[in-house]
């Protein structure tokens, strides 16, 4: 396993480099004027982002229970999952277009979370457990700022916005049905977005929290990257992202509760139409 990710990460970085070759008519003129210099960029409105999660990226649950809800009794009798989680397979996306002040996003993931998960049961009996995941968030926003400096390559710009996070989950045990649940839900979110772009540096910091509270549901995501814009085409970035969520709710006779957080670096290869 070892030796595919080190060669899958080779091959990522020769395809990187082709790319670079192929579109390298399509530069930044930086001996231009300097304003037109920073125009240029802003031409490009779409921008698809392919993050390459590194190997590494986990998680943890900081509390997960499942209460079983009988007619009348003990509701303090809680079957627990515990362990830490880590990404075994993934599909991310990021799309964002950038009209004019506005700023419109959509991305997400599908992974299959799985380590050393245990389910253990009211009698005390481990099972293996592992969690599929899809997190889609959408979003909306409008620049309220914005400060350029032509002399010195310098532009920074931020926006505010509202959107969703959508969250869809199975947890299951894996040699058993022991359990088996399907939770998911919408919240919404509001958030910011900050961009610094200095000659072909782009530093970019995002921050949101969603839910609430709204039916005990609550969630918050934080993310800093630096890319490094090689033409109007193809820029290279790394950075660091964080992601927690909380689900509190009863679920098909059983009260479930849900707190997991999941962070790590992040590459990712961009490209702008």
């Amino acid at each position: 396993m070892g030796h595919l990710k080190t060669r899958a990460f080779f091959l990522s970085l020769l395809a990187l480099v082709f790319c670079h070759d192929l579109f390298g008519q399509d530069t930044l003129k930086t001996e231009s004027n300097k304003l037109a210099f920073l125009d240029q960029i802003d031409q490009r409105k779409w921008r698809v982002k392919v993050p390459i999660w590194v190997p590494g990226f986990r998680g943890t649950f900081a509390y997960a229970g499942v209460s079983q809800l009988p007619e009348g009794g003990d509701y303090n009798v809680i079957d627990r999952l515990d362990g830490e989680i880590g990404v075994t397979f993934y599909l991310i996306g990021d799309v964002r277009f950038k009209p004019n002040k506005w700023l419109f996003a959509v991305n997400g993931f599908h992974t299959t979370l799985a380590s050393n998960l245990k389910f253990e049961n009211i009698d005390k009996i481990e099972f293996p457990a592992a969690i599929d995941g899809t997190i889609l968030t959408g979003l909306v926003g409008y620049q309220v700022f914005e400060k350029t400096n032509a002399d010195t390559y310098f532009k920074a710009q931020i926006h505010p916005y509202a959107g969703f996070r959508y969250v869809d989950l199975h947890i299951y045990s894996e040699n058993s049905n022991i359990i088996d649940l399907d939770p998911d839900w919408f919240e919404p979110l509001v958030g910011v977005n900050i961009l610094v772009n200095h000659r072909r540096w782009f530093f970019t910091g995002v921050l949101d929290v969603g839910g609430f509270s709204i039916n005990n549901h609550w969630s918050g995501f934080a993310s800093l990257e630096a890319s490094y814009r090689f033409s109007k085409l193809f820029a290279l970035g790394a950075g660091w992202s964080y992601l927690e969520f909380n689900y509190d709710q009863d679920f098909e006779f059983k009260y479930l509760n849900l707190n997991i957080g999941l962070s790590g670096p992040v590459l990712a290869v961009e490209f702008n139409f």
